[in-house]
């Protein structure tokens, strides 16, 4: 497949996103906001510019990692499911559609300077206009694009310095006239301002170094239309009473006349319609691709995906989005449009930011961005935040805009993409499997050489980055007891994917097999390396161990990851629902095992413990010595300690030890015994999310115990032990 070349430097990505997002958010918008906030306007677009970093590094990472022409949509859709990206789909055509709304509106509002048509009815001509240039397919004005692009933002900066020199003090004051509650709401009124900066993410396979100029790129863009939006809204304020602006759709255009005369104020404009008829023309070709995409993934009907035979262009998706526009034109007034736009930015951000926290702390194999989005996850905590905070500010309207897009894009799923996809998501394949439970179909998976029709005791699971797949194996072979282990090697792609696309096997793959195939010859025991690739790694797994009547699952132990802030539980919610015993082993680089430590609790499963000792004692021909905390100054629990261990120990067939062990944290005291052993051997439990976050005593042990460690669960399959 060929790949874009990569020829955006980091000037022209700032271009493009200046470019995208300038237009009525500017040239119609501070009116409106002057309206309700006063003075202050050119602080909320300061703080909506500082509001939209999180959402845009998020969206930068994202698209590093699924870089596609479906943008947001795919990176909701492959995250939450199909119908969270119906939602989020639709929720952003429509977003894009009221946009390009808001700037004909303006456009309309800028050309009454030369004619006494109604707004309503220059908009509407207009749009026609566009669509029909669209599905000619000459909508690519490019090069014409940033000339216009670059001659408004010298426009600006010209009104701006100009401006400064005559402002009124007294126009500035007070700072929030109508409160801070409409200071707040104009925020995130202006939010949408901005909205075209994510629009990068677009086009992030022709970036040069895409994980430094992308960020970059937004980071830059953000600043830049903060302190021209800030300024000219500050002198906006400043030259006039904010009241002179009320119900004047074209502001820029009064501030030029009073500064500068008539001609100096047609000239402007002329620049102001030609801004906004671009970015109107680039925003109905964006708009289209949504429904083309959504077709694409069977969410919407298959003609929406249809493309002209001659033009080659998304003709009807097209023709949908001039007719909502043209609606839009009809039955919302400038606020309306511009809140409602605001909401769904809003409403679909929160998901983004979301998006990301979810592929991070699942740890699923495919999600490999180059880029890293900074402080995480405080960076996307806030981004979430902010969403949530307008949710209270706007309002009704936020109230509104969830239920007009949440209520269609439901039905559309379940009415018409539910039959027609099987996807699930990534948050459908790591959360509660109740169908692992419930469900007798086989995952699609695809197996090298798999036979079902012979059982295997041992299941030694592989990921792929693995610090020692030899000391899992070894493992494997001590708990099988001469019996058959299977190596299964799990390769997990997204589910857009097709699976016998995944034909050769990976350098790593060749490697690994090698050295246990060596390994297993030595050992003398039957053995054999299957690599699985699989949408749902998960339910291929539980199907593998179900089906070849396995007694041990072994896995390494991860823990904390780079680039996360939960401990990784490999097995997710599979963890505390598999029928066979698990053991999850951490490789401390001990190269030799002769003397093992056993941790018991004293409780049920101490017996399983033992009989698990003795399985290891016998492969490494080592010693086993039985330990329990007791506290400081307890006599009488030390001596009952004892004696319970004595009990433990003749369950163990090789000759063991025993180990009292006390201090003021039974941890710490665990951790310093290490030093005497080879293998520490302790019960796992499934982590609550308390200690997914903060930690947990086990990830304690495991990360500083000074000896290799083996965590072990015994399965839902298996009868419970007797009590010692």
């Amino acid at each position: 497949m060929k790949k874009l070349e990569r020829q955006l430097g980091l000037s022209a990505v700032i271009a493009m996103g200046i470019g995208a997002s300038l237009g009525s958010g500017i040239f119609v918008l501070p009116s409106v906001a002057l309206a309700h906030t006063g003075p202050s306007v050119w602080l909320a677009y300061l703080l909506a510019g500082l509001c939209i970093i999180p959402s845009s590094l998020s969206k930068a990472e994202l698209a590093t990692a699924m870089p596609s022409s479906g943008g947001v949509y795919v990176y909701i859709e492959r995250t939450f499911g199909p119908m969270a990206g119906a939602i989020a789909g639709l929720g952003l055509y429509l977003t894009l559609l009221l946009k390009n709304a808001f700037a004909l509106v303006g456009f309309g509002a800028y050309l009454s300077v030369f004619t006494d048509i109604p707004v309503v009815v220059t908009a509407l001509s207009f749009l026609a206009l566009m669509v029909v240039i669209n599905i000619l397919g000459v909508g690519k004005v490019s090069k014409i694009l940033v000339l216009i692009v670059g001659v408004s933002v010298v426009t600006l900066v010209g009104l701006s310095v100009q401006g400064f020199w005559v402002l009124e003090p007294l126009h500035m004051e007070p700072l929030f006239p109508k409160g801070t509650y409409q200071f707040f709401y104009t925020l995130c009124l202006v939010f949408v301002s901005y909205a075209g900066v994510t629009k990068l993410v677009a086009v992030s396979e022709e970036i040069k170094n895409p994980e430094k100029n992308l960020p970059r790129g937004i980071i830059i863009s953000v600043v830049s239309l903060a302190v021209i939006y800030s300024s000219v809204s500050y002198v906006l304020a400043g030259v006039l009473p904010y009241s002179h602006y009320q119900n004047d759709l074209k502001p820029i255009y009064t501030l030029a006349r009073h500064l500068s005369g008539p001609y100096v104020g047609v000239g402007v404009a002329v620049i102001s319609v030609l801004t906004m008829v671009a970015q109107a023309n680039t925003g109905i070709l964006a708009s289209s691709r949504f429904p083309f995409a959504m077709s694409r993934d069977r969410l919407m009907p298959s003609f929406l995906g249809q493309l002209h035979k001659k033009y080659l262009t998304p003709i009807w998706s097209i023709i949908l989005s001039g007719a909502l526009v043209s609606c839009f034109i009809l039955f919302l007034n400038v606020e309306s449009l511009a809140k409602w736009a605001s909401a769904f930015l809003f409403l679909v951000f929160a998901f983004v930011n979301m998006s990301v926290i979810v592929l991070r702390e699942t740890r699923v194999q495919w999600y490999g961005p180059s880029y890293h989005s900074p402080f995480y996850p405080w960076m996307q905590v806030f981004g979430v935040l902010v969403s949530l905070f307008a949710f209270f500010i706007i309002g009704f309207t936020m109230l509104e805009a969830v239920l007009f897009i949440s209520i269609p894009g439901a039905l559309l799923y379940f009415l018409f993409g539910r039959y027609r996809t099987e996807r699930k998501g990534v948050l459908g394949f790591r959360g509660a499997r109740k169908d692992l439970i419930e469900s007798r179909e086989t995952p699609k998976i695809r197996k090298s050489f798999i036979d079902f029709s012979q059982d295997a005791k041992v299941v030694v699971s592989l990921f792929g980055k693995e610090k020692s797949p030899e000391m899992l194996f070894e493992i494997g072979v001590a708990l099988a007891q001469n019996d058959k282990v299977e190596v299964a090697f799990l390769i997990e792609v997204p589910e857009q994917t097709d699976l016998d696309d995944i034909q050769e096997d990976s350098p790593i793959i060749r490697s690994i097999r090698r050295r246990i195939l060596t390994m297993s010859e030595k050992e003398q025991v039957e053995m054999s390396f299957d690599p699985i690739v699989s949408h749902d790694i998960f339910k291929s797994l539980h199907e593998i161990s179900q089906r070849l009547h396995c007694f041990w699952l072994v896995i390494e132990w991860v823990g904390r990851t780079h680039g996360a802030f939960t401990l990784h539980n490999p097995m997710g919610w599979l963890k505390g629902h598999l029928s066979c015993h698990l053991a999850m082993v951490r490789d401390n680089g001990v190269r030799y095992i002769r003397k093992i430590m056993v941790v018991l609790k004293e409780a049920v499963g101490d017996r399983f413990l033992a009989d698990t000792a003795s399985l290891l004692a016998q492969e490494y021909r080592a010693e086993v010595t039985f330990a329990r905390f007791v506290e400081e100054n307890s006599e009488e629990r030390r001596y009952e300690s004892y004696q319970y261990l004595k009990r433990v120990a003749e369950y163990c067939s090789k000759e063991s030890e025993i180990l009292v062990l006390s201090g003021k944290e039974e941890e710490d005291a665990i951790i310093q015994a290490s030093e005497e052993f080879d293998l520490l051997v302790f019960p796992t439990h499934n982590y609550t999310w308390k200690e997914r976050i903060l930690g947990s005593s086990e990830e304690k042990i495991m990360l500083n115990a000074a000896c290799s460690v083996m965590a072990v669960q015994s399965g839902q399959a298996f009868p419970n032990w007797e009590q010692v």
